[in-house]
């Protein structure tokens, strides 16, 4: 299946655009970085994180359920469920992004003392409804098998924007701090969700054209996007958690070093990350009377890909991220080499899953999945917030790392206790038992 992927030219697009996805991202933090020093950056990255986190639900937990029910609808029945799934989606989305702004503002607003993390998140918090109706064309991109244009502007073109902007507008930037940076990037998400509804338009005429004109009411709608949204959330709070709580805690400064080894470290998940987007929507389809061998096959063999990339990408981090920190960023990050290189051995652990966890959302497993996450997280903010007052940003990758760990080696269990496999070879277990 991979090696047919690689040698068709929609493959091999999807692993330039992940690849380029990693750089820009890495380049974006890495460029503000430099501009705006540590203390200010910190700042930044605190209002980032958590505007990620308040995005969680329609971003993530509802544009996974789409790309798997466009997918389904793509081949041939399933479009009375993908229609009005989107069009409430786009609506409460709407809704809610309008809510934690006004709630954020409101904070400010109220708020005797000015606190630049309150600030910052207030600030951000009007790039949330963009983020929202990009993370849903995001989803109808993907199940409509364009896992490139989904990757493009769900995660390549706005750091990629932002760069751009930043490096013409530097003096702009270090004269005034962490909110230029914050109103560029609000910039950049504006450009890319017009970009994404022109994109997605053929696919959503599509699918309303087949759509018998039924309606979805809220209720239903969360019912069905909570397991998403909680399982994606869950990830994505143990990915962000440790910048928030390391800036609560230790100070803006910590934060801004750290997100320097966070950002680089996810390099090492660039290769898990392709393969997931590739093998989405033929995840979704699989035939579920099959299930065992072909999980298996898609797994054994996604594995393989995850783990070439993410260990070439660990070794030269290794050998020359110290140095390229230095030139890039600046001599004031080098405290977070060794950071980084605690976090990308703990993601190692993630590319040797491969699309174990795309599996699992694919095929109807996300609740189960989700208390893994719940547990991971649990683990992680307990570790977090008591190893950063004592180890500082230290603290925050072994409590970090731990929790890596932790879920990837739970999502594996649950692979194979549902599809009946190998722990250590993801084979089917009643084929090894043959003679």
């Amino acid at each position: 299946m991979i090696s047919r992927l690689l040698r068709h030219a929609a493959g091999i697009k999807v692993l330039v655009l992940k690849g380029t996805e990693a750089l820009a991202g890495a380049a974006m933090t890495i460029y503000l970085a430099r501009i705006l020093g540590p203390a200010e950056f910190g700042v930044f990255a605190f209002g980032l994180a958590t505007i990620m986190l308040l995005a969680i639900p329609i971003k993530n937990g509802a544009s996974t359920l789409i790309t798997k029910h466009v997918a389904i609808a793509r081949e041939g029945n399933g479009a009375a469920q993908a229609s009005p799934l989107l069009k409430t989606g786009i609506r409460l989305s709407l809704i809610y992004a309008s809510a934690i702004i006004m709630a954020l503002w409101g904070a400010v607003m109220m708020s005797d003392s000015e606190n630049v993390f309150i600030a910052s998140v207030a600030v951000f918090s009007l790039v949330l409804p963009l983020l929202c109706v990009t993370g849903l064309m995001e989803g109808v991109l993907r199940g409509s098998f364009r896992p490139n244009a989904a990757i493009l502007v769900g995660t390549v073109l706005v750091p990629l924007l932002v760069l751009v902007v930043a490096f013409l507008l530097t003096e702009q930037m270090r004269a005034e701090g962490w909110a230029y940076a914050v109103y560029i990037y609000i910039g950049a998400g504006a450009a890319i969700t017009i970009l994404s509804i022109t994109l997605t338009w053929p696919y959503l005429r599509s699918l309303f054209s087949q759509h018998d004109g039924s309606s979805m009411n809220g209720t239903e709608w969360l019912s069905l996007v909570a397991p998403f949204a909680i399982v994606t959330g869950l990830l994505i709070f143990n990915r962000q958690i440790d910048t928030i709580l390391l800036g609560t805690l230790a100070g803006e400064k910590e934060a801004g070093i750290y997100r320097i080894a966070a950002q680089a470290s996810v390099l090492v998940t660039f290769g898990m990350q392709a393969i997931g987007h590739l093998y989405a929507p033929y995840l979704a389809t699989a035939d579920k009377t099959a299930a065992s061998s072909k999980i298996s096959g898609y797994l054994r063999k996604s594995v393989l890909f995850s783990v070439a990339f993410g260990g070439l990408a660990l070794i030269s981090l290794a050998l020359w991220g110290d140095e390229v920190i230095r030139q890039l960023a600046g001599p004031e990050y080098l405290e977070a080499y060794p950071v980084m290189l605690v976090l990308c051995t703990a993601n190692l652990a993630v590319a040797v899953n491969g699309a174990t966890m795309q599996a699992l959302y694919m095929q109807g497993h996300q609740k189960r999945t989700a208390w893994i996450f719940f547990a991971a997280g649990v683990l992680s903010v307990i570790a977090n917030a008591s190893l950063i007052p004592y180890l500082g940003i230290n603290g925050a990758a072994i409590a970090t790392s731990t929790a890596i760990v932790t879920w990837s080696l739970g999502l594996r269990w649950l692979a194979c206790d549902v599809w009946q496999l190998s722990f250590l070879t993801l084979s089917p277990r009643l084929q090894e038992q043959k003679p």
